[in-house]
C-alpha cells in the first residue's frame, strides 16, 4: 500500500513550444470522459491505497477544469480512502489559468498548496518559451492565490533562455535579468520555488529552432554562473535549498517530492502516469484518447511492468537520494555495494564533486552543477 497519491490532467490551453510533457490542447467533451476516467481508476486502485499523506494533481495545467471536474475528483478519492487531516495537496497552475473566481474555488475545494509555472518574470524570455501569459500575469496571479487565502505556494523558474543570433552577446545582460526575476519573484513571498535548467527536448518547436540556429543558447559558464547566482540570492532571502533544484522557507518543502526522492511508494492515476509500488515499476497508456477508451471498456491500462531487483533499487537509491542537499545516509547503503562503489566515491571526494558529512554521501557545491555527470560516473560501476 502506498500513502501517495499522484493524478495527471494532460489538457493545457496551449502547449509551450519547450515542453514534451503528456499533455494536449483542452477538449471540454473529452475533459469530461478523462475525469470520469480516473475516478474509475481511483475507484479500482482503492485496495493499494493507504492513508494518504499526499495528494498531487499534475499536468498539463489541471486548472484548466472546471470546479465540478477538480470536486469530483477529489471526491472520488475522499469517498474510497483516507486523507491525512494535515495532507498536503496540491494541484499546478499556470498565471492565464487563475482568476479571482479560480483562486477561490481551489481554496474551497480542499486544495491547500497551488505549483504555478511563472517560468520568467521577463516578458521577452516568456515569448521565446511559447507562454501565453505576461509577467504581469504571473504576479496578478499570485497576488489572487495570496488573496484568497492560499498560504502554501510554489512557482517554478527557467533559467539559460536562448537569445536571437540578431542581439549582441547577452551573457552579462541574461545574468541581470535572472537575478531581477528571482528577487522579484522572492518579494512576491511564495513558500517554494523550484528553479530549472532550460533543456531543449529533442523534436520540440524550440528544440527546431536552435538546431536551426534561429535561436543560440547561452555559454556553459553562463548557465553554471546563473544557477549558483540564484543559489545564493535565495538562500538569502531565506529560502532553504534543500534539492538541487529546490528552495524552500522552513516547512514549507515538498512532501510529495520528498517521498519520490526518498524511493518509496507512490500510485499514479491517469494517461502515462507511472506508479511504483511493492517493489514494481509500472505505468499507462500515455496516448489520452487511448487511455479514456481502454477505461470505458473496462480494458488494462498498464502499458509496462518492472519488477525492481536489489541491484536496481540502489541505483535508485543513488540517483535519487543524491538530488537531495543532504544526501543520502551511508547506513541506507548495503554494504557490499557501497564497497563495490568505495574507490569511485573516494575518486569523486578526492575532486570535490562528493563529500561524506553527518555520515551522509552528499554531492559538494561544485558536484551541483554537475550532477547528472557525477551520478553517472556512479551508475556505470554499477
Amino acid at each position: 500500500m502506498t500513502n501517495y497519491l499522484y493524478i495527471h490532467i494532460p489538457f493545457c490551453t496551449k502547449k509551450c513550444l519547450y515542453c514534451d510533457f503528456n499533455s494536449i490542447p483542452f477538449d471540454s467533451n473529452l475533459s469530461d470522459r478523462y475525469v470520469s476516467a480516473i475516478c474509475s481508476e481511483i475507484i479500482s486502485n482503492k485496495a493499494v491505497m493507504g492513508c494518504l499523506k499526499t495528494v498531487y494533481i499534475g499536468g498539463g495545467t489541471p486548472t484548466t477544469l472546471n470546479r465540478g471536474s477538480l470536486l469530483k475528483i477529489l471526491k472520488t478519492i475522499t469517498d474510497n480512502c483516507y486523507i491525512e487531516s494535515q495532507a498536503e495537496i496540491t494541484v499546478e497552475a499556470n498565471p492565464e489559468s487563475i482568476s479571482e473566481k479560480k483562486a477561490e474555488e481551489i481554496i474551497t475545494s480542499g486544495i491547500n498548496r497551488i505549483s504555478i509555472g511563472l517560468q520568467s518574470l521577463v516578458n521577452d524570455e516568456l515569448f521565446i518559451l511559447g507562454r501565453i501569459h505576461t509577467s504581469e500575469d504571473a504576479i496578478e496571479a499570485l497576488r489572487l492565490l495570496k488573496m484568497a487565502g492560499i498560504n502554501n505556494i510554489s512557482v517554478d523558474l527557467i533559467y539559460g533562455m536562448p537569445r536571437s543570433p540578431l542581439l549582441p552577446s547577452l551573457s552579462k545582460q541574461d545574468l541581470i535579468l535572472w537575478q531581477d526575476t528571482l528577487i522579484k519573484t522572492a518579494s512576491l513571498s511564495p513558500e517554494h520555488i523550484s528553479i530549472y535548467e532550460l533543456t531543449p527536448e529533442y523534436n520540440t518547436p524550440l528544440y527546431n529552432e536552435i538546431k536551426s540556429k534561429n535561436l543560440l543558447m547561452p555559454d556553459e559558464n553562463v548557465v553554471s554562473e546563473m544557477y549558483y547566482c540564484g543559489k545564493e540570492i535565495l538562500e538569502r532571502l531565506g529560502y532553504a535549498h534543500y534539492e538541487i533544484s529546490n528552495f524552500a522557507k522552513p516547512g514549507y518543502e515538498c512532501k510529495h517530492n520528498l517521498n519520490y526522492w526518498a524511493g518509496e511508494d507512490y500510485l499514479g492515476i491517469g494517461a502515462g502516469a507511472h506508479s511504483f509500488v511493492g517493489g514494481e515499476r509500472y505505468s499507462n497508456i500515455s496516448d489520452v484518447h487511448e487511455y479514456v477508451k481502454a477505461i470505458e471498456n473496462r480494458l488494462n491500462t498498464l502499458v509496462e511492468s518492472i519488477e525492481l531487483t536489489p541491484e536496481d533499487r540502489f541505483r535508485e537509491l543513488i540517483f535519487l537520494g543524491l538530488r537531495k542537499i543532504k544526501g543520502i545516509e551511508i547506513e541506507r547503503m548495503p554494504y557490499d555495494m557501497l564497497k563495490k562503489l568505495q574507490p569511485v566515491i573516494d575518486e569523486l571526494i578526492d575532486y570535490n564533486f562528493l563529500e561524506i558529512k553527518d555520515n551522509y554521501l552528499k554531492l559538494s557545491t561544485k558536484g551541483l552543477m554537475l550532477s547528472s555527470e557525477v551520478m553517472l560516473r556512479l551508475m556505470r560501476i554499477l
